[in-house]
């Protein structure tokens, strides 16, 4: 996840570009289209030698499939852009580092429900996403264990929303004084469940532990 922070004098203003990872199943698309565009260029020009009526075909073809390849390349990568200003957050979506869309604007304290999408512990969401009208992306991924669900009335279309997103440690300490106290209460628990985890992965098995305070035997 690449990101960068900007913060003023008055701590009120943050930005955090967030990355976002190709499914494994997108990645097989893009490699067979790919190859599917090579083999027809290949084809094309190849018949071409034996049937000179192919010749503008072929060559219609070339730049389809020069262009075509262009365009996957270049809109391979999708990064999101977080920008907090006194208790509004904006999210952009930015494609091939180009293209520039504002996916939605939201009141902190309009927020209703706020959790990690995926429960650390059974490995499956928190939320069902076809209780949701609208639901907006603009995560890391659906599986990521830092990727959060909140539920947000979206200015931009002017209705309730589930928005997925990653903000980071700096991201959530702006946002949490303008949470409700009892979301602020679940933040906590969160925060306080995940250090937990963290020194739990942290310290060494019982067995590992036990074979280290084992020492054998010197032998003479």
């Amino acid at each position: 996840m690449k990101k960068y922070m900007q913060i003023d004098s008055m701590n009120n203003y943050c930005e955090q570009i967030v990355k976002r990872k190709m499914a494994p199943s997108t990645v097989s698309g893009m490699v067979l289209a790919f190859i599917g565009i090579v083999l027809v260029i290949f084809l094309s020009v190849y018949l071409s030698a034996f049937f000179g009526w192919l010749i503008p075909i072929a060559l219609l073809m070339f730049g389809l499939g020069v262009y075509l390849i262009y365009y996957i390349i270049k809109n391979s990568g999708v990064e999101y852009e977080y920008t907090f200003v006194i208790g509004e957050m904006r999210i952009d979506r930015i494609k091939g580092r180009s293209s520039r869309k504002r996916l939605t604007v939201f009141d902190v304290k309009s927020i209703d429900k706020m959790d990690k999408l995926i429960d650390p512990d059974t490995g499956k969401r928190n939320v069902d996403f076809s209780k949701y009208e609208l639901v907006l992306k603009a995560s890391i991924n659906e599986v990521d264990p830092s990727t959060y669900y909140v539920v947000i009335h979206d200015k931009v279309r002017q209705k309730p929303a589930l928005l997925l997103f990653n903000p980071d440690e700096r991201t959530m300490d702006m946002i949490q004084p303008y949470l409700s106290i009892d979301l602020k209460k679940k933040f906590l628990e969160m925060k306080r469940a995940q250090k937990m985890r963290e020194a739990d992965r942290s310290e060494p098995a019982p067995q590992q532990q036990e074979k280290e305070n084992t020492t054998e035997p010197t032998k003479e």
